[in-house]
């Protein structure tokens, strides 16, 4: 569709020549949910303590998005043993939660956010309809606005007309504390647990809104690996997640490995990383009747550097992470009905346990006790 604007016409250079901004990085939002319209609804969640708006587009079907709410409040039935079992999943469609670099020196989520935004809103044609028409996508192109800001400065003005792609370059050794916290120096993928920081309040009050099936988690590791996605290793699996979650899980992995392979990336799983703590964006789903799903991409960290499988670009990144949101959305629309099911069963299974009750507070110190309610 010639009517929605392309990155470049909005954010001023190709996507991957230079790092996004995260004023940027907005404006495409904006500019991609005003051209769009029927197909893309554009919302704040809240905003950082540098006071940048945590963005989000809801994108879908033009009859879901007229419908958006009514979805909402039916899918939130899923997570009610008392009223599930009269939610009909045929008719539903599935809640994917599409993430972006929450560690902001992790650019190539973020950037890839562009890419993906634009294919969903611009796309014509009977498969994309289908998708849209099977899932609503909760997309965040920025899970830590003010990192991603101090990252994409100190990327850009250290960048070389010509490339330089030596590692001991200024442009890949950022002065500490770097882009992967946020303004308080506070690694954001921990917190999703105690939800101390704004950002993490907002975005888990967006998900606690919809309930997501599905939420992405687009990272980036040492420049000289490849692309990872979970399952993570086997052995380190947090014991209170089903084991129809990692089943899932390696379901739609099968769809990431497809895609990776047909851009000949390579790739690894079951390795490395694990789905222990429950504090961070690709495990926090576990818990709650999802699945999450963390992606690595090798880092070039800025533009192009040198490593052990050669030069790796900035842009080469960007591509990995872009094939892989549209295999989680095109293995969630072929795989609805077990993720439904599986929120369904999630719940309903939670109430055969055994009833505890805690009691907390400290009568010196309401104000700890308050804050503690605050958190909860």
């Amino acid at each position: 569709n010639k009517a929605i604007p392309t990155p470049a016409s909005v954010i001023h250079h190709e996507v991957g020549a230079w790092h996004v901004t995260h004023d940027r990085l907005v404006n495409y939002m904006q500019a991609i949910a005003t051209a769009a319209p029927q197909k893309v609804k554009m919302q704040t969640m809240g905003f950082t303590y540098e006071q940048r708006p945590q963005t989000l587009l809801i994108i879908s079907s033009p009859k879901n998005i007229a419908n958006l709410e009514n979805i909402r409040q039916q899918h939130l039935l899923l997570s009610n043993p008392e009223k599930s079992g009269s939610v009909n999943i045929n008719d539903m469609p599935v809640v994917v939660y599409i993430g972006h670099s929450i560690h902001g020196n992790e650019p190539s989520g973020s950037n890839a956010a562009l890419l993906t935004a634009y294919y969903l809103a611009a796309a014509e044609g009977k498969e994309i309809e289908e998708l849209l028409e099977n899932v609503v996508i909760l997309f965040d192109p920025s899970f830590n606005p003010d990192g991603l800001q101090r990252f994409s400065t100190w990327a850009n003005q250290h960048k070389s007309k010509n490339l330089v792609t030596d590692p001991n370059s200024r442009e890949f050794n950022e002065a500490w504390p770097g882009g992967r916290y946020n303004h308080y120096w506070f690694d954001l993928n921990r917190d999703w647990l105690p939800g101390v920081h704004p950002e993490s309040r907002n975005r888990i009050k967006l998900f606690h809104d919809w309930k997501p099936n599905i939420l992405t988690d687009h990272h980036e590791q040492g420049s000289n690996a490849s692309f990872f996605f979970q399952p993570g290793v086997p052995s380190r699996v947090n014991p209170l997640t089903p084991a129809k979650n990692q089943e899932l899980t390696a379901m739609l992995g099968r769809y990431h490995a497809k895609n990776l392979e047909a851009i000949g990336s390579m790739y690894f799983t079951k390795e490395n990383y694990d789905d222990f703590y429950y504090g961070k964006g690709s495990t926090f789903p576990d818990i709650n009747g999802a699945i999450g799903i963390l992606f690595e991409q090798a880092s070039s960290r800025g533009h192009a550097q040198e490593t052990s499988n050669g030069i790796l670009t900035f842009p080469f990144t960007i591509k990995n992470q872009f094939v892989t949101a549209l295999s989680t959305l095109q293995g969630a629309k072929e795989l609805k009905q077990e993720f439904l099911s599986f929120q369904k069963d999630f719940y309903k299974q939670s109430t055969t346990g055994g009833n505890k009750t805690y009691v907390f507070g400290d009568k010196y110190d309401k104000a700890k006790t308050n804050l503690f309610i605050e958190m909860m």
